[in-house]
């Protein structure tokens, strides 16, 4: 298993909590070397990752930046489209994307506490809340099961709860840091974007 850096660490967190993986197939007159062709069934993809915040959008792109030397724009309706082969290849080996198939990945989960914490604060910045209290929230339970171990390995106290079930919804699942962990999470992580006071 090949090392992985903290910046590509928080990348994957942040695109398990927010991102998707998007692959489409459509037929269209193009041209070639200057000659007309029909392209039938041609592939396109991009990982998409929508955010409100522009921080935090503009945290991905710094390290897309660092990690792969690839700088896209911010569309206006607050969109990262990632459309680069060598990333989309390099994060969907990492972990699947979307909200019930992402997991922590192996190298991470098996690597130093620098790099686990970076994917806490990717995860935790797009999926989690500090309002009122610290809390990341998923419908992916064995997902958060991840999350709640590399807590456990940084001796971070939390609570695991759920399912909670709300109609029409997908159920989903809580972790709670606890009260008297929470400026220490807040020293050790370092949230980007969620910080006491905002809504998650």
């Amino acid at each position: 298993m090949s090392k992985i850096k903290p910046e590509l660490a928080e990348i994957l967190g942040l695109l398990c909590a927010e991102g998707c993986h998007v692959i489409q197939f459509s037929s269209f007159w193009g041209t070639d070397k200057g000659r007309l062709r029909y392209y039938k069934n041609h592939k396109s993809e991009r990982i998409e990752f929508f955010n409100n915040d522009l921080k935090l959008l503009e945290r991905l792109q710094i390290l897309l930046s660092i990690e792969f030397n690839y700088y896209p724009k911010i569309t206006k309706d607050n969109k990262i489209n990632i459309c680069k082969r060598t990333v989309i290849r390099k994060v969907i080996k990492s972990t699947k994307l979307g909200h019930l198939s992402w997991k922590v990945p192996k190298s991470v989960r098996i690597s130093s506490k620098k790099v686990k914490i970076s994917f806490i604060r990717g995860f935790f910045d797009g999926d989690g809340s500090a309002s009122t209290s610290i809390r990341f929230f998923s419908t992916n339970r064995i997902g958060l099961i991840q999350i709640s171990k590399l807590l456990n390995d940084l001796k971070l106290l939390h609570t695991f709860e759920g399912p909670h079930f709300r109609e029409g919804k997908k159920p989903s699942y809580v972790i709670q840091v606890s009260r008297r962990e929470e400026e220490r999470f807040l020293n050790i992580i370092q949230p980007i974007s969620k910080v006491p006071g905002m809504r998650g």
